[in-house]
């Protein structure tokens, strides 16, 4: 089986994608947008069959998709479940956003994932916003951060810095929210915080022109 074609576990259809759009799938059955929900901060050794079986305990499943990483071909820590039902999809919204799976609580919204750019606040004008978070595990990937971050506010933007060359991590990242007080409850928050075995350190970043990673 191919990496971007659907298997099917049970009457589900499981599908491992790649990081690409998941709208391409010219021979996938549709279905409504609103059947469909985001998982994130998914332990990374879990696959769509698992991911499957766990959402079935909230309703009949019809397709998941566990999102890979094009290069190393490792879970990014997010994916999609499709439900039968708008009732059954919210059912499972609500019985697994934040449910502690393998060590880690689960993000799951219903509907796609919102846009980010839906407030008042450009993304780019809101630099004095950004914190720096360094001694990062080589492990932690942007939905892990996000997660989190989330804790002490509204997330904006969660990002790693990746090699260029080598595709690892830098062991740093930069987190926005939307205002500064978020950003000094993180600080205060987090900083020396335990994240994948290693103490993180959080501060304020510099202002500086943004640089495309």
């Amino acid at each position: 089986v191919s990496p971007s074609s659907p298997r099917f576990v049970g009457k589900v259809a499981v599908s491992s994608e790649l990081d690409e759009d998941l709208e391409d799938q010219g021979d996938e059955p549709r279905f409504s947008p609103d059947l469909k929900l985001y998982v994130g901060n998914l332990p990374f050794n879990v696959d769509s069959a698992t991911l499957a079986g766990l959402f079935e305990q909230a309703g009949n499943v019809e397709m998941v998709e566990v999102i890979y990483d094009k290069e190393s071909g490792r879970s990014r820590g997010f994916g999609f479940v499709t439900m039968s039902t708008i009732r059954e999809a919210e059912t499972a919204a609500q019985q697994f956003n934040g449910y502690e799976y393998q060590g880690r609580a689960l993000r799951v919204n219903a509907g796609p994932p919102p846009p980010r750019n839906n407030n008042e606040a450009p993304p780019r004008s809101s630099s004095s916003n950004k914190v720096h978070v360094g001694n990062l595990a080589w492990g932690v990937d942007d939905s892990a951060l996000e997660a989190l971050f989330s804790e002490q506010g509204d997330v904006k933007e969660a990002t790693v810095v990746y090699d260029r060359e080598s595709g690892r991590s830098r062991g740093f990242g930069f987190v926005t929210y939307g205002s500064r007080e978020e950003v000094n409850n993180a600080i205060r928050s987090l900083d020396g915080t335990d994240l994948n075995g290693r103490p993180i350190r959080v501060s304020a970043a510099e202002s500086r022109p943004r640089r495309d990673y």
